[in-house]
């Protein structure tokens, strides 16, 4: 089971998907885009992927949710 992380906007402090506001802030969190991990290039900090993908298009690194997958098994 991958468990989708969470993050306060305001302090950027990350939490489980099980939590629902900051206990720094008491900002309600946003769930985490899955984005590229390595971001190696300007264009991998912006570039969203969707949940299936595996590697960044612009860097070839692995995906947020890719990486999640492979630390698990």
């Amino acid at each position: 089971m991958i468990v989708s992380k969470k993050q306060c906007p305001k302090c950027y402090r990350e939490y489980t998907e099980y939590e629902n506001y900051c206990t720094r802030c008491g900002v309600e969190l946003e769930k985490i885009p899955n984005k590229c991990s390595e971001m190696k290039t300007d264009r991998c900090v912006h570039r969203v992927y969707d949940k299936n993908d595996i590697y960044c298009a612009y860097c070839g690194s692995l995906t947020t949710y890719a990486k999640e997958r492979l630390s698990l098994d």
